[in-house]
């Protein structure tokens, strides 16, 4: 509570706050309408099984068309987390909101243009603001200075990409990176509830699985040590996707879906129809150096960043997920020297791709102030006059593979003998 009192008077964070609130009616992507087309089944319809929806109910024009019934990919807490606070705001959306989330058909222009449009936008990313200011209370916590708070506060809240993503965009992927934060703060005393909270991350999306093995090579003080905290950290997972594991269509769309195994699209072949995974040769490589070396001063943050940038070197990953290294990369950035020339050109790269990747971004955020900005010349098709697209894809492409193995580096050779976390 004295946190949140100290942020409510303070300049950066007030600047921060006016830029959310600024933006938040104002932009979105179709994917925001997407998600709470799902999320509005609870609060509205008091239905608590989506994905029977999505199988076989109706889907409106513009959902079906953009995202297909396949686009309820995500775990059931974050449709019940979403659908909570949309319960609580329900009074505040109104009477017209059942049918603008359901839509009109094939008439785009009426979703766009409806009246209330701003309104509904800015409720959607209410939750986002939620668990925004909390990641920002939790990430002040690792400060051990005054001038460290101060840095942490204003390298994550003044963060473009922080804004962009639940503000501009509207994904959520700021609530399970606030949950890996949160597991990480309380880590340090409890490595028990530490795992359960990375596993409550991973109840929204399911990346954090991922590292909770490195986490416990890294911390577990012997093999029933880490038994334990691997169950604390897949119960919670285990737990919410169980009442749905039965369904077919939860299977294939989120237990099992394309992009939760996008990391072993790229192959290596190897002669015949055999090949090797370079997303699994480099993860393996980490969770040895995990056990031989970070072990040694309990150091579990650096194989976290290390995993994740070599999951974005190695996979076409869409641009929301650099949000779940980005809390990791804020506290290097603060902690360690001549880190932040690193964090600095991975928030640009991030923003270069964005460009040439997206053919819509500059104008699809934007379209609810005035349709005809659809109209305007994509960032993609602008690049693309000026040199091949798929060479400048690449060579991005190619950017991110070098970033992940020199941060590697740096991680691995970085003279600070304590974990930073």
């Amino acid at each position: 509570m004295n946190t949140l009192k100290k942020l409510l008077t303070n300049k950066i964070f007030l600047i921060g706050l006016l830029i959310r609130l600024a933006v938040m009616p104002f932009t979105g992507h179709y994917d925001i309408r997407g998600i709470n087309f799902a999320v509005y089944q609870l609060p509205f319809h008091h239905v608590t099984d989506v994905y029977k929806i999505a199988e076989s109910g109706p889907i409106d024009y513009i959902v079906n068309v953009n995202f297909g019934r396949e686009y309820f990919i995500y775990p059931p807490l974050t449709y019940f987390t979403l659908g909570s606070v949309m319960w609580l705001l329900s009074p505040l959306y109104g009477s017209g909101f059942v049918g603008w989330i359901n839509g009109y058909g094939n008439d785009i222009l009426r979703v766009i243009t409806h009246p209330d449009v701003f309104r509904y936008l800015f409720l959607m990313k209410i939750p986002y603001l939620i668990f925004d200011v909390l990641m920002v209370i939790t990430l002040v916590k690792f400060g051990s200075t005054d001038k460290e708070k101060k840095k942490l506060l204003a390298y994550w809240w003044l963060n473009p990409i922080v804004i962009f993503l639940p503000y501009v965009w509207g994904q959520f992927d700021i609530i399970p990176a606030f949950f890996t934060v949160l597991g990480a703060w309380h880590m340090r005393k409890n490595v028990y509830l530490g795992s359960f909270l990375m596993g409550i991350a991973a109840a929204y999306k399911n990346y954090p699985l991922l590292f909770l093995p490195l986490i416990i090579l890294a911390i577990a003080k012997n093999w029933k040590q880490g038994i334990a905290m691997f169950l604390a950290g897949v119960l919670p997972f285990i737990a919410t996707v169980a009442p749905y594991a039965g369904e077919k269509f939860f299977r294939d769309t989120v237990l099992f879906s394309w992009q939760s195994q996008k990391m072993l699209d790229f192959m290596w072949g190897i002669g015949g129809d055999d090949g090797i995974y370079p997303f699994v040769i480099g993860y393996t490589i980490i969770a040895f150096w995990t056990f031989q070396v970070a072990r040694k001063n309990k150091d579990f943050t650096s194989p976290i960043i290390m995993s994740l940038m070599w999951y974005y070197a190695t996979t076409n990953f869409h641009h929301q997920w650099f949000m779940w290294v980005l809390p990791f990369l804020t506290l290097y950035a603060v902690k360690v020297k001549d880190f932040f020339v690193f964090y600095a050109w991975l928030v640009g790269l991030f923003f270069v791709r964005l460009v040439e990747i997206q053919a819509n971004v500059t104008t699809e955020m934007f379209i609810w102030l005035a349709p005809a900005i659809d109209d305007l010349p994509k960032t993609r098709t602008l690049v693309g006059h000026l040199y091949d697209i798929h060479k400048v894809r690449n060579i991005v492409d190619s950017f991110y593979m070098a970033s992940a193995l020199w941060i590697g580096y740096q991680l691995a050779a970085k003279k600070e003998k304590k974990a930073i976390v």
